[in-house]
Order: C-alpha cells, then sequence, then structure tokens
C-alpha cells in the first residue's frame, strides 16, 4: 500500500503563490523605482510591512481552518484581515512612518480574495481517501464531500494509493490486519484511530468509548483559562461604555412592551456544579406556565421578545455575569438548576461540562443551536467535550467568528 501523491494546493503551494499574489504582483503598480536598489524608502519599508501583514493573516487562517466547520471563508478571513491590517496602519500612523497606503489596503483586499478563493477550490476539488477497517465501519463514518471512505482489503487488493488508514485501534485487529497496518506504516501511510478521525471531522468527541483514562484530555491549560479570565474582564470593561447605551434602550423596550420586570433571573449551573443567578432581558409575559424549555413558536414570549432572542440582544445583561465570574465569552452553555439535575442522572458524562466556566456562546451553540431532548443533548454533549479537549485561543476565536455569522442569520434561535 502506498501513500497518495502530494495535493495540487499543499500548504507550501499556497502560501508561496499567495505571497506572489499579494505581496509582489502589486509592487510596480506603486513602486517609482527597482526596490532594493539605492537608499532604503518607502518602498522598500511598504514591501516588508505588507510581507508581514499577509503572512499574520495566512498564519492565523489555517489555524483557524484546522479546526472541523471553520474552515477558511470570507466571513473568517476578512475580520481577521481587517484588523492585522487595520494595526499595522495604526502603528505606523504613531510612529510617523511614510509607506504607500494604496500597497498595504490593497494587499489586504487581495490577501482575503485569494484565501477565498483557495478555499473554494479545496472544498470542490481536494478529495482525500482513507482506507477504514473494518469494512462494517465505513456506515459509521462521516459523509464529507472531501472525504471518500474505501474498503482497507480491497484497497490492498488493489494497490490503490490512500492519504490514510482509519482503523478500531480500541478494538481487538485480527493478526494479519496488524501486520498489513504495520507495513503501512512503514511505507509512510499514517494509521489513524476512527475515534480520533471522526472526532477530527466532526468537532464531536463521541461518547461512545469514551473511557475514564481520556478525562485528563478534558482538563484545559490552566495558564491559557487564567490569561484569558484577564482578557476577558479587561475586555467587557472596555465594551461596558459602548454596551450601557443599548442596555438602556432595550431595557426600556422590554418595560414598555408588557407589564412586569425588565430582567430575569434564572439558577443556573455553572463551574464545577455551583449554582449561580444567570441574568437576561424577560422575553416571556409574567405569570404564564409552562415548561422549563422555550418551545418553537412559544405563545409565552412577548413581541418585543422574539426580536431579542433572534438577535441573541437578551443576553446582554450576562456581560455582568461576566463580571461577577460566573460566566465566560466562550464555554459551555449553561442549564437551568431543574433541567442539570435530569440530564446529569440520565446522560452519563454530562457533568463534565462543568469543568470550565459556562459562556454566552459556545462551540455546541455555533454548531447545533438550542437543544433540550435527551439526544439533542448528547450531541450537544459532544460537541462541548470537543471544546475541552481543544480548548485555545485559536479555538475561541472561531466561536466568536461563528457566532456573529449566525447572529447575522438569525439561526438557532427561540
Amino acid at each position: 500500500m502506498r501513500s497518495a501523491p502530494q495535493r495540487f494546493i499543499e500548504t507550501w503551494v499556497d502560501a508561496v503563490l499567495g505571497f506572489l499574489f499579494c505581496v509582489v504582483l502589486p509592487i510596480p503598480l506603486y513602486a517609482n523605482d527597482e526596490p532594493f536598489i539605492g537608499p532604503f524608502d518607502a518602498s522598500e519599508f511598504t514591501i516588508l510591512v505588507t510581507a508581514a501583514a499577509y503572512a499574520t493573516v495566512w498564519y492565523c487562517g489555517r489555524r483557524l481552518e484546522a479546526f472541523p466547520g471553520a474552515g477558511l471563508n470570507v466571513a473568517h478571513v476578512a475580520p481577521v484581515a481587517v484588523i492585522t491590517y487595520a494595526l499595522i496602519a495604526a502603528v505606523l500612523l504613531l510612529l510617523r512612518v511614510e509607506y504607500s497606503r494604496v500597497q498595504l489596503f490593497g494587499s489586504g483586499i487581495l490577501t482575503v480574495l485569494w484565501m477565498a478563493v483557495i478555499a473554494e477550490l479545496r472544498a470542490r476539488y481536494l478529495v482525500r481517501n482513507y482506507a477504514v477497517t473494518p469494512y462494517s465501519a465505513i456506515a459509521a463514518m462521516p459523509r464529507l464531500p472531501t472525504c471518500r471512505w474505501l474498503d482497507f482489503d480491497a484497497v490492498r487488493r488493489r494497490g490503490l494509493r490512500v492519504d490514510a488508514i482509519v482503523a478500531d485501534l480500541s478494538g481487538d485487529l485480527e493478526e494479519g490486519t496488524l501486520s498489513a497496518l504495520a507495513d503501512a506504516a512503514i511505507a509512510g501511510v499514517p494509521v489513524l484511530d476512527r475515534r480520533y478521525v471522526v472526532e477530527t471531522m466532526t468537532g464531536r468527541t463521541p461518547l461512545s468509548g469514551l473511557s475514564p483514562n481520556e478525562f485528563g484530555s478534558l482538563l484545559p491549560s490552566r495558564q491559557y483559562l487564567v490569561v484569558r479570565r484577564a482578557l476577558e474582564l479587561g475586555l467587557t470593561v472596555l465594551l461596558l461604555p459602548v454596551f450601557l447605551p443599548v442596555l438602556a434602550v432595550v431595557a426600556l423596550v422590554v418595560r414598555l412592551d408588557s407589564p412586569g420586570p425588565v430582567f430575569f433571573l434564572q439558577t443556573r449551573v455553572g463551574r464545577r456544579g455551583r449554582s449561580f443567578r444567570m441574568i437576561k432581558f424577560r422575553t416571556m409575559f409574567v405569570g404564564m406556565s409552562g415548561p422549563s424549555f422555550t418551545t418553537s413558536a412559544d405563545p409565552r414570549i412577548t413581541r418585543s421578545g422574539r426580536f431579542l432572542r433572534l438577535c441573541r440582544l437578551d443576553e446582554l445583561p450576562q456581560l455582568f455575569n461576566i463580571l461577577k465570574g460566573d460566566m465566560s465569552w466562550v464555554g459551555p452553555r449553561p442549564e437551568a438548576a431543574s433541567l442539570e439535575e435530569g440530564y446529569v442522572r440520565d446522560i452519563e458524562y454530562f457533568a463534565l461540562r462543568g469543568i470550565v466556566r459556562p459562556g454566552i456562546t459556545g462551540w455546541a451553540q455555533v454548531n447545533q443551536g438550542y437543544a433540550y431532548e435527551a439526544d439533542a443533548m448528547r450531541s450537544k454533549l459532544e460537541y462541548d467535550l470537543y471544546y475541552l479537549k481543544h480548548c485555545s485561543l485559536w479555538l475561541d476565536l472561531v466561536i466568536v467568528l461563528r457566532t456573529f455569522a449566525v447572529v447575522l442569520h438569525g439561526t438557532g434561535a427561540r
């Protein structure tokens, strides 16, 4: 068995061609003379700054692309490019350094265009072939347009090239299969565990086969959690002057729309199983009975409440929960105390979500949306466990970017 050949659009080819297109190609449009010949002036400085900006955006884009469903697209690359090029321009302005604004910001536009085109080409033409053993496992593999699942024995007989072999390494493999896997590894073909592949491609850590030995991998870096806490506190304090007028307007709308208090307080379960009072804008009529969860077309929701829920503006008061330390910007969504007890009793490992602070948004929210049924909650738990295993600055950034897209599209709200 042989490894698949190098694909047309591999990482280094993408980086080099992108550099030529975004940095080198525009040089004749703004340079007054031959660059790097003679005194070092604005032309040379612009080239270096543009190259640094391109490298930063390209690197960030590749890190964001590593997560399932994140993929390179304009919605993810554009904010990173805007922030990167804007920060560089601000620094240059403060230092009063001469540079070509046309080249710098033109390069930013070309960078976003290039990465969006590359992402589209990959999605359409870059299909990976995987040999799967045993054959029965093929039916359980995720159906993705960029993956093709092949029978391991058929691949061996026909001598086909594959990108990797997917095997159920936690099960009992036959001696002949183990020998074939060893030969494939010696030949340079990656041998991957089925659970790892499913997790990597779906963004969910399968509950089936999860053992106490893996609990250690669910503990995020303590250093990152401390740094993130400091950053989110600082960011929340900086944003409060911006959000306070919005909070005041929304509070007035809620008060005028229907009788009752402006805010809704509910006991939720947070980090390490501790209960806290989560604060939201009231979106339901006072005094109407019903279940603890929200149903589709729930008659208890007020007119303003439907709009607030659609735009997620009802969640804004949770900024104060962040300041108190009850919540974070990103994390597993906290469940009502009345529901948490049943979920912990009926769904194995559900309590593990309490390893970190709950969040206003989370990996399960941007991938699945609202859920309360047992099966949907098991799926939600798998997303939350994936978040715990891969908790990092990059994953948090992906969640924030995808949250903006969810809010703009108004999906997943009830």
